[in-house]
């Protein structure tokens, strides 16, 4: 297990802004890292990639009376993002030194921390981040939702996957889900001859009952002209597109020529280019991840835009277990129910959950916040994740600290 001992995060040579150490009863003294693989019931399938046992990230956050905050960060695939899982971790042994003695109330300071110590490696962040929502949750006694805001859902829609397959096996996939409760359907396509991705569209628009609503996920799977000849083949199907070609200025090129709504997910990165999209007419909706914005202090900033520009969002994860699911649906449920649209939950996937009793779950196409406690809402045991692959200590840094400017 390494220990590290960095400078203070005042001391990073940007400017001469400085981090106050955090008071006695709320100081991050400890941060320890988890690899934990998450084993899926089931392949996902995906335009260029199939999803198996992706190892997740998970962080303790230690505060100096022992309270524990927990963070996640998980990708399905490297393929639909400039980050892979080892990334996640090796990001880790730069960021968490960065906030240790730092106040994890002072949200605003931990993250201005982790920009200084390390450019980009959101998910990292991410990870650290929620780590210090449900820390300071439990300290305060109050459940993350609260922390963001509140509450105007006491449940939120989540939306269910169907895979790419042949159109027989999306329309059968299609109904069960329906005959489950799910009134979101989000059909992946992509990756193939666009003449089975129009098939398969039509199957399941003709099982699909009232109500209902569908998304054509393509993860960037489409060139430019395939995404417009599928929007013109489907021209008479309610279904909006997300993130049919690879980058912003291809979505530009086909906005005027599709013939439903388009969703940004891919390229929605942080709040800029969100806010350009927004005012550019682009995106008309977005689906958002967690990790790839940074976690829940800028998924909240985000949040209030989308909200104040009555711009329909998600809040999802790309991956991931019990924790990051449990910060997806907080954030989730405090969004205005006119624009949301929903959060995807990777746990119908997973073989083992973190916190069987408490963890968020679907049941009637949505979930629940969980009700384990204040924080996240969830009852995670010290250990139960095994042996840490990594451990910063605030003691150790202090004293480097001291030899080095000896």
């Amino acid at each position: 297990m390494p220990m590290v001992a960095p400078l203070s995060p005042g001391s990073l040579g940007r400017g001469t802004v400085s981090y106050e150490r955090g008071r006695d009863d709320m100081t991050i003294t400890e941060i320890r890292v988890y690899k934990t693989p998450l084993a899926a019931v089931s392949t996902y399938n995906m335009s260029n990639s199939t999803v198996s046992t992706p190892e997740s990230t998970i962080v303790e956050v230690v505060d100096s009376d022992g309270t524990i905050g927990y963070g996640e960060a998980c990708l399905a695939s490297p393929q639909f993002q400039p980050a892979h899982n080892d990334g996640v971790r090796s990001s880790l042994s730069v960021l968490a030194p960065a906030i240790l003695g730092l106040d994890p109330l002072k949200l605003n300071h931990v993250n201005a921390a982790m920009g200084a110590a390390l450019d980009g490696h959101t998910e990292g962040k991410a990870a650290l981040d929620i780590a210090c929502w449900d820390l300071v949750g439990k300290k305060l006694d109050l459940p993350v939702v609260d922390l963001l805001g509140g509450a105007q859902m006491d449940e939120v829609t989540t939306y269910h996957v169907v895979g790419i397959s042949s159109p027989e096996v999306a329309a059968e996939t299609a109904e069960r889900l329906q005959s489950e409760g799910i009134t979101r359907l989000q059909l992946k396509a992509g990756g193939r001859p666009i003449h089975e991705d129009i098939a398969s569209i039509h199957a399941v628009d003709a099982v699909r009952r009232p109500g209902t609503d569908l998304a054509v996920d393509t993860n960037r799977g489409w060139s430019t002209v395939e995404a417009i000849q599928v929007s013109n083949a489907c021209a008479n199907i309610t279904m909006s597109m997300e993130q049919p070609c690879a980058t912003e200025a291809e979505l530009l090129h086909i906005k005027p020529q599709l013939r439903h709504p388009l969703v940004v997910d891919e390229v929605s990165t942080d709040i800029r280019a969100i806010a350009r999209m927004i005012s550019s007419g682009l995106a008309d909706g977005f689906g958002l991840k967690l990790s790839r914005l940074g976690g829940l202090t800028a998924m909240r900033a985000v949040r209030d835009l989308c909200m104040a520009t009555r711009t329909p969002m998600s809040s999802d994860e790309a991956w991931g277990g019990d924790i990051v699911a449990a910060a997806c649906v907080a954030l989730g449920a405090t969004l205005n129910p006119q624009f949301s649209r929903g959060a995807w939950l990777a746990h119908p996937y997973h073989q083992v959950h973190y916190d069987e009793a408490n963890g968020p779950r679907i049941a009637n196409g949505f979930a629940t916040l969980p009700a384990g406690g204040p924080g996240l809402g969830l009852v995670l045991e010290e250990g139960q994740f095994g042996d840490p692959v990594a451990v910063y200590r605030e003691q150790a840094k202090a004293a480097s600290t001291t030899e080095r400017c000896s």
